[in-house]
């Protein structure tokens, strides 16, 4: 059954907020709670917390309840997976700018959205900026690729990093729901093709990134899904001939050099 709890603020474009923070999770109350809060504390920006809860039982409705006077709309309910929520989260902001700034993660300081937003140029569609990855003495810092001959390989910037244009998804359409981790990556490539301008910072860190989630996992069912998709997207974005067999020769070798390196992680796991 679907349960909804919240409602969406009514703007209009002068009063609308500068920045939507879109947030995607279930049965994260562990976490949540530190996300929320990080939102709800900035200063110096007009922001909105946009929450698309996938049906969780574990007390993560109950915070979501009790931060309500936060939130300008969140709701709890099946869906098809993270792209789904965060699309539904876009079809619900209201902002300039739309961040996706899930429940294991938080915004890195209380200013953080007022000194991104002074550092983006008029004619970005995308800004991405660092991330601080990880918990304890495994934190570190993920500092944005620019845009260039790589990103037909890899993405280059997490998009907990990431302020998009709310406009850019009007003219893009959303997230490809047939992604399960590479979603970010693809409707990147997206936007490359059509032309978008990407701006990257090394200042300042916009958010402290879990290594938890669904991207992070390094066991090689989970790689081998998340190299499938990066594979699937490298190859619908390769435009030229040139490119497609570089990118053939490319996953040739990194498939098995990536095998051997879990087989390897995994082997000196079971001799300790």
């Amino acid at each position: 059954m679907k349960v909804i709890r919240g409602d969406q603020k009514e703007m209009s474009v002068l009063n609308a907020p500068d920045v939507s923070i879109v947030t995607a999770t279930y049965n994260a109350n562990a976490s949540i709670g530190r996300c929320l809060l990080s939102v709800a504390g900035q200063v110096g920006v007009t922001c909105e917390h946009i929450v698309i809860d996938g049906g969780s039982t574990d007390g993560t409705v109950e915070t979501l309840r009790e931060h309500a006077s936060d939130l300008a709309y969140w709701c709890s309910e099946p869906d098809a997976g993270i792209a789904d929520a965060m699309n539904k989260g876009v079809g619900h902001a209201a902002g300039e700018w739309v961040a996706f700034i899930h429940a294991d993660d938080n915004l890195a300081s209380p200013d953080v959205l007022a000194q991104a937003l002074r550092k983006v140029p008029a004619d970005a569609d995308i800004a991405a900026f660092p991330v601080l990855f990880g918990e304890g003495r495994r934190r570190r810092l993920l500092r944005p690729r620019p845009v260039g001959p790589l990103t037909h390989f890899k993405m280059g910037m997490c998009h907990q990093g990431m302020l998009v244009r709310r406009e850019l998804f009007c003219r893009l359409g959303g997230f490809d729901t047939s992604f399960k981790v590479c979603m970010d990556y693809e409707h990147l490539a997206r936007a490359v093709l059509a032309g978008a301008h990407v701006f990257t910072a090394d200042m300042p860190v916009l958010s402290c990134m879990s290594d938890g989630g669904i991207s992070s996992r390094m066991d090689w069912p989970s790689l081998s899904t998340r190299f499938s998709e990066e594979k699937r997207v490298n190859e619908k974005y390769a435009d030229t001939p040139l490119l497609q067999r570089v990118l053939s020769v490319y996953w040739w070798l990194y498939l098995p050099y990536r095998r051997l390196r879990a087989w390897i992680r995994d082997l000196g796991r079971h001799r300790r």
